[in-house]
C-alpha cells in the first residue's frame, strides 16, 4: 500500500508540524510506505495536491492521508474531486484522516477519537485506520463548485470566525502573545463580542424547492457529518452516505443559547434526546437541495474556514462520490 501523507504545518498552531515525527514513527511502526507532502506557504494546499497527484499518476497511491484540522482535510478534499473530475468520475486513492486540527469535526463524526492533548493512544488508532480501517464512501455537500464534508453555516457562527480570525492575525504579530492565537481561547473571545451585537437576518429557505421557513434567523447550519464547532451535536438522524443533508436553524437569540446547550455531545442521552426532539418538532429538516436566499448579504464559513459571503446560496448533495477509510461505521 502506498500512502501519500498531506500535512498543513501551519494546522492547530503549529502543532502538526511538531507532532509529524510522532505520526511518521506511527507509520513507520505499522510497515506503511510513506510518501509526505508538506503543504508549506506559497500556493494553496487544494493545489499542491492537485498538482502532486496528477503528475504521480491518478493510480499511485493507495491513500491520501491528510494531516490537519478539518479546513485542512476540505482543502484536500476538494483536490481529490478536481482529480476525479479529471479521471471521468473514477477515484483511486481512498482519504484518511489525522486529525491534528482545533475542532475536529470532521474525525469525530466518523468515529476517529482525538483529543485536546493529541494522545499517542488517539494518533495511533487514526494511523492504524489508514491500513485496518474499513471502506467508505461519504456524501459531499456542494456549493459553487466548493465541496464540503462537514458544514456549511451562515450568520452569527461565521461572523464570529471572521472575528477570531483577526484576533489571530494580530496576536501572531505579537511574539508573547502568539499562544493565545491556539485553540478555543480566541472563539470564547469573539462569541461573546459578537453575540449581543449580531442583528437578526431576514430570509426563506428553501428544502427541494419547496418553501420551509420564511422570517428572522440569527444562524443556519447546513450539516453533511453530525459533529458541529468541536463539542456540539445537532443532527442525532445524519448520516454521512444517506444522501441527505441536514438544515438546523436558529432564529433568535435564545433559541440559539439553548441549542447549543442541549446539543453539548458529552451530556447524557437523556438531554440530547430530547435536543433531537426538539429539533425534529421545530427547526430542522433534511433535504437534497438547499436554497437560503436573504434580503442582505451575509458572510459564510465552510469546514471552518472564511467562505465568500452573499445573498443567495444554493447547497446540494454529492452522493458517496468520496471513498474513505474509517475505524467502523460513522456515527
Amino acid at each position: 500500500m502506498k500512502v501519500l501523507c498531506v500535512l498543513n504545518p501551519g494546522a492547530a498552531g503549529g502543532d502538526a508540524l511538531k507532532l509529524w515525527p510522532v505520526v511518521a514513527d506511527l507509520l513507520q511502526q505499522q510497515g506503511v510506505d510513506y510518501e509526505l507532502l508538506s503543504c508549506e506557504g506559497g500556493s494553496p494546499i487544494k493545489d499542491q495536491v492537485y498538482t502532486q497527484l496528477m503528475a504521480a499518476g491518478a493510480a499511485a497511491y493507495d491513500v491520501v492521508a491528510g494531516i490537519g484540522g478539518d479546513g485542512t482535510h476540505a482543502a484536500v478534499i476538494n483536490a481529490l474531486m478536481q482529480v476525479r473530475a479529471a479521471c471521468g468520475g473514477v477515484l483511486k486513492p481512498r482519504y484518511a484522516f489525522i486529525p491534528l486540527g482545533t475542532g475536529n469535526d470532521i474525525a469525530k463524526s466518523l468515529g476517529i477519537r482525538i483529543h485536546d492533548d493529541y494522545s499517542p493512544r488517539d494518533l495511533r488508532r487514526a494511523v492504524s485506520t489508514i491500513l485496518h480501517g474499513a471502506d467508505y464512501c461519504l456524501d459531499l455537500g456542494v456549493i459553487k463548485g466548493t465541496y464540503f464534508a462537514d458544514a456549511l453555516t451562515i450568520g452569527l457562527d461565521s461572523r464570529i470566525l471572521m472575528e477570531r480570525n483577526t484576533h489571530k492575525r494580530a496576536l501572531e504579530t505579537i511574539p508573547l502573545l502568539k499562544y493565545l492565537a491556539k485553540g478555543r481561547f480566541l472563539y470564547t473571545m469573539s462569541w461573546g463580542s459578537r453575540f449581543l451585537q449580531h442583528a437578526p437576518m431576514v430570509g426563506e429557505i428553501r428544502v427541494d424547492g419547496k418553501s420551509w421557513y420564511t422570517g428572522r434567523l440569527i444562524n443556519v447550519v447546513v450539516n453533511n457529518t453530525r459533529i458541529y464547532a468541536g463539542d456540539f451535536d445537532f443532527s442525532r438522524d445524519a448520516y454521512p452516505d444517506d444522501g441527505l443533508l441536514d438544515v438546523v436553524l436558529f432564529n433568535a437569540h435564545v433559541d440559539y443559547l439553548t441549542r447549543y446547550l442541549l446539543a453539548i455531545r458529552h451530556n447524557p442521552d437523556k438531554i440530547r434526546d430530547l435536543s433531537a426532539e426538539l429539533h425534529r418538532r421545530s427547526m430542522q429538516i433534511q433535504g437534497r437541495e438547499i436554497e437560503i436566499l436573504l434580503e442582505d448579504p451575509e458572510p459564510a464559513q465552510v469546514d471552518g474556514e472564511e467562505f465568500p459571503g452573499d445573498s443567495i446560496f444554493k447547497v446540494s448533495v454529492a452522493y458517496r462520490v468520496l471513498p474513505i477509510k474509517t475505524p467502523a461505521e460513522p456515527l
